[in-house]
């Protein structure tokens, strides 16, 4: 299960730029509700914020959060 918590969160900080920025600053209080492990949180606190911004920019605006585009949830 924890595993699956780990791609759900990186897979939404792909696209939302509010939970990005969330995670980047405080990846423990982002992921609040989420099983994960001491060492999967502790991962995530260690992302690259630049790899993970230049990603989400790669990805097509229609599967982004956002007003009037992509998801839009």
């Amino acid at each position: 299960m924890s595993l699956e918590a780990v791609q759900m969160i990186i897979g939404r900080a792909a696209t939302d730029a509010e939970f990005r920025e969330a995670l980047i600053e405080n990846a423990a209080e982002a992921c609040q509700g989420y099983d994960l492990t001491p060492e999967e949180l502790e991962a995530l606190e260690a992302l690259d914020a630049g790899s993970l911004k230049a990603f989400a920019g790669t990805l097509d605006k229609r599967i982004q959060k956002g007003p009037s585009i992509g998801l839009g949830v």
